[in-house]
């Protein structure tokens, strides 16, 4: 495999992208870094998730309040969606002014000092729900300053015409661990127990750590430190509100985090109150999510020569939608399964289609906090969505309040397609950036 050096590129050379690969960014030394230390600490914070849910379900029925667990996740993703709704567009005006990779570093390291606080007070049995909700919302304020640091980090690591590639890897590095990481998980609940699980994602941050010391320096494309923090707030969000493709990106992500993404915070609950089975089917149904939202990924990743993006977006989004609503009704465990592998792979099309586009339309120099407003959309939205769901579920049953929500975003996208002309025809605009090249050496 060709080494890669870093060195700018000071004439941009935009364009439409040529013939590439799935795997065309792994061909560069530093995304290859990061992707494989991504990997390994996924799996770790899918092992979390998954444990996390497993262990509020059990908090409430310690406290003597099954019926309401529910509303136990819905009050954690309340703590996870405050902090991501107050930070998330600071975060990207950092990502934009600051060394990338310097911040990863302290983002990565106050991460594995959040998860061994919750594996130290489970192991010693002294955790409740108020110390999960604290930990959790320390967690969300990290990763409002991480997530989008590390969406804008990747275009640079990459030439504009494999950064589908990069995109598309990096979801499967994500979904790959959602796949092993529940699997795994349930595997290992047995003889370590969910405080063990929690301390194996603390030591899975080192994978990330490691890789980051070892990359090159990503300082910021231009200075901006001469405009103040409010206006480069606005400066983003302008371009967002101008952009009539990235503004119902944003809507209709929006929309799904709010109505059908919460669907996997609240399959503890679905699990225990609707299906009727334990922790081992749990990872199961985690698991084929994952399986599928890899086959998600790993089909993104191959789509480097699609050009109509914008249409792919919206069959997949009512997709998504439709395939939660008709998960919502099931009773047997035997049909759930394929049905939420197909939930995975639409859910991962859309999120793929919707980050390539967002990405590629959008200038380096605002990139951080245009992913800023994406990333914000998701994680302050969807922990909003899953107190919403999760506190209707409360009284009409979590089953009704997700199929309420995938039918309301089914509405949406569909409105969507047939009225909104441009992101139904939506192309990526590809705009360069200095990026690595490959050594002649």
């Amino acid at each position: 495999m060709a080494e890669e050096t870093r060195v700018p590129i000071t004439e941009a050379v935009s364009g439409e992208p040529g013939r590439t690969s799935a795997t065309a960014a792994l061909r560069y030394r530093d995304f290859r870094l990061f992707w494989i230390g991504m990997v390994v600490s996924n799996v770790g914070s899918w092992m979390q998730l998954y444990a996390l849910g497993y262990l509020v379900v059990q908090l409430a029925i310690r406290d003597g309040v099954p019926q309401l667990a529910p509303f136990y996740i819905g009050v954690l993703g309340l703590a996870r969606a405050l902090p991501s709704l107050a930070f998330g567009l600071f975060g990207g005006v950092v990502a934009d002014r600051a060394d990338r990779r310097k911040l990863l570093l302290l983002t990565q390291v106050a991460a594995t000092l959040n998860a061994l606080a919750i594996a130290i007070l489970t192991i010693t049995e002294r955790i409740n729900i108020v110390e999960v909700v604290v930990i959790g919302a320390i967690g969300s304020t990290i990763f409002s300053f991480d997530a989008p640091t590390r969406q804008a980090m990747v275009p640079r690591l990459v030439r504009d015409r494999d950064l589908v590639s990069a995109i598309g890897l990096n979801s499967v590095a994500f979904n790959g661990a959602q796949l092993a990481g529940p699997v795994l998980g349930g595997i290992l609940y047995i003889p370590f127990g969910l405080g063990g699980l929690f301390m194996i994602n603390a030591l899975s941050f080192s994978a990330v750590i490691a890789a980051l010391i070892l990359m090159a320096p990503v300082p910021a494309a231009a200075r901006q430190r001469d405009v103040t923090v409010l206006r480069s707030i606005r400066e983003g969000l302008g371009y967002v509100r101008h952009d009539v493709v990235v503004r119902w990106i944003i809507i209709l992500t929006a929309a799904a985090a709010l109505l059908t993404r919460p669907w996997i915070q609240l399959l503890p609950a679905f699990t225990e109150q609707i299906l009727r089975v334990g922790a081992v089917e749990l990872s199961w149904l985690m698991g084929a999510s994952g399986f599928g939202a890899l086959g998600g990924a790993l089909v993104t990743a191959s789509l480097g020569n699609l050009r109509r993006r914008g249409l792919i977006l919206v069959i997949s989004a009512s997709a998504m939608a439709a395939l939660v609503a008709v998960f919502a009704l099931q009773r047997s465990l035997l049909i759930a399964l394929p049905l939420l592998a197909l939930v995975g792979f639409a859910t991962m099309l859309f999120m793929g289609m919707a980050n390539t586009l967002v990405q590629t339309r959008t200038p380096d120099h605002l990139r951080g906090r245009v992913m800023s407003v994406h990333t914000m959309v998701f994680l302050g939205v969807m922990p909003l969505g899953t107190l919403f769901l999760g506190a209707l579920g409360t009284v009409v049953g979590v089953d009704v309040a997700l199929f309420a929500g995938a039918l309301a975003v089914l509405a949406l996208v569909l409105y969507a397609a047939a009225r909104v002309a441009p992101l139904r025809d939506a192309v990526a605009t590809w705009r360069s950036a200095p990026v690595p090249v490959r050594s002649r050496a």
